[in-house]
């Protein structure tokens, strides 16, 4: 307690007692003016009324005499209580003498302990400065939203713009990312359980594939999509996105919240959830290698007369075939780009692209996709090298005829879809063109081995090891692939003639 505390209450409590005595000395009086009332009533032989006067006045009096009485009992004790600060006072005022005095001693000593050192001015006090925050010092309560878009932003910034393979990349993300906001919703980054993931991924199997292709759903939001699709008949349904797609999409959003929830403690871990893929999903289905028989009616049927007056379509099986290239790296192949390397012909895949005298970011899957394509003597016999060098198409595309439209490889890919349908030789998702492809590996596979496969087709070593060395074909690996007999079984002998007549 306090000097001032103390001071105040026993202030208090003399004020309280002094009302006290005031209190009884007029109650005092007051008794004596009722005894002397009730004396003079009686003795003067009172009548009945005054009789009953003298004891209203007698228990009046009792009254007053009781008070007075709980007046001197409260008296006392406030008197006890006061007694006990003005204690607590003197013990107070002795501590803090006592305190003060060692001060004094202490000070003394030290002054005469050592009295040549000067006084050493106090240190001037910094003026306290507001610590800067970055504005992606994100908290509990910042929306996904925002977090989201420092990250995707960040790391747009962190790439190559003219960089086709990283665009692509960004742009899975950037629609994942708004599918998941759309979905889940934007909500603070407190409010995400790894549970939401499940809802997503139950959500995205019933969203209908290629659906900014088709019309009826132009202009909807995935929500309205999936629920147009839902109220077509059955057999108008269109189909959804697999498991592959889906598989996907939860990827780029894990990735996107694993750099968010990086710079925020207590956020939930939703990377580590095991999704159930829904039921829903459409089955994934692998491609196979396009079957012998289907191989020989497709070239067959490409060296017709008829079929040769088209270039760009009757070349595409063969050198999908011959060169293990992806559709759309055949779309954009230029004639520039059959190039001799250490003394071998090649199709050099690592160039940019000449469009309107400017270079342009090769468009490819991969990196592993910008590679030398080792040219097999099959191509040079068919006649589709010569045809490739001597193409007069304005930017020197060897398919031309495709870059009219707005999407060159989609255009293509559907003229292949609908050619192998009518031939017979197609097989949803299973023998489509790019089957060529797994056909080439196996071919590539089988007479080089794996590595040089890997390397002709642009896929990625598998391996800490495997990923020393020279990741382009050597001059000796191209001789090697140069030297590799034709596939078994193919007829190539209706090209080969065609080019022989050439």
């Amino acid at each position: 307690m306090t000097r001032e505390i103390l001071s105040a209450s026993l202030t208090a409590l003399a004020a309280e007692i002094s009302g006290i005595a005031k209190e009884d000395r007029q109650l005092s009086f007051a008794a004596g003016g009722y005894e002397s009332d009730i004396d003079r009533l009686v003795d003067e032989g009172a009548t009945d009324a005054e009789q009953r006067l003298a004891d209203n006045l007698r228990m009046e009096r009792s009254i007053v005499v009781r008070r007075r009485r709980n007046l001197k009992g409260l008296r006392a004790r406030l008197e006890k209580i006061g007694t006990a600060l003005a204690e607590d006072k003197i013990a107070w005022q002795a501590e803090r003498g006592t305190y003060e005095s060692v001060v004094r001693v202490l000070g003394s000593i030290e002054r005469s302990a050592a009295p040549a050192v000067e006084a050493v001015p106090a240190a001037p006090v910094e003026p306290e400065t507001e610590i800067e925050v970055d504005a992606r010092a994100f908290k509990p309560s910042t929306l996904l939203s925002v977090a989201g878009r420092a990250i995707l932003d960040a790391r747009k910034a962190a790439l190559n713009p003219d960089d086709t393979d990283a665009s692509r990349y960004e742009e899975r993300l950037e629609t994942a990312f708004a599918a998941f906001l759309e979905v889940v919703g934007d909500k603070p980054l407190t409010y995400y359980l790894p549970i939401h993931m499940q809802d997503f991924a139950t959500f995205l199997a019933r969203v209908p594939k290629n659906r900014s292709k088709i019309a009826i759903f132009t202009g909807l939001t995935l929500k309205q999509t999936v629920e147009k699709n839902a109220k077509l008949p059955p057999e108008q349904r269109k189909q959804c996105l697999s498991e592959t797609t889906v598989a996907s999409y939860l990827s780029e959003v894990k990735n996107i919240w694993s750099r968010v929830s990086a710079g925020v403690p207590g956020l939930r871990d939703m990377g580590a959830y095991r999704v159930t893929m829904p039921k829903d999903a459409e089955a994934s289905i692998d491609r196979e290698p396009l079957a012998v028989p289907s191989l020989n009616i497709w070239l067959r049927d490409a060296a017709t007369p008829k079929l040769l007056k088209k270039p760009h379509k009757a070349w595409l099986p063969l050198t999908g075939l011959l060169t293990g290239m992806r559709l759309a790296e055949l779309i954009y192949l230029q004639r520039t780009d059959i190039v001799d390397v250490e003394g071998n012909e090649v199709i050099d895949l690592t160039r940019p692209l000449i469009i309107g005298g400017q270079q342009i970011d090769r468009p490819t899957k991969t990196k592993t996709s910008k590679r030398y394509v080792a040219i097999h003597p099959l191509l040079h016999e068919c006649g589709f090298i010569e045809y490739a060098k001597g193409v007069k198409s304005a930017d020197g595309f060897v398919f031309s005829h495709f870059h009219k439209t707005d999407d060159p490889p989609d255009a293509a890919q559907k003229q292949m879809s609908n050619w192998m349908t009518t031939l017979g030789i197609r097989e949803t998702q299973r023998q489509v063109f790019h089957s060529l492809r797994h056909s080439a590996k196996d071919w590539f596979r089988d007479n080089v081995g794996e590595r040089l496969a890997d390397k002709q087709c642009g896929h990625a070593f598998s391996g800490v090891s495997a990923n020393y060395g020279a990741k382009l074909l050597k001059p000796k690996e191209v001789r090697q692939i140069m030297e590799m007999p034709a596939s078994e079984g193919v007829d190539f002998s209706p090209f080969v003639n065609h080019g022989m007549v050439r």
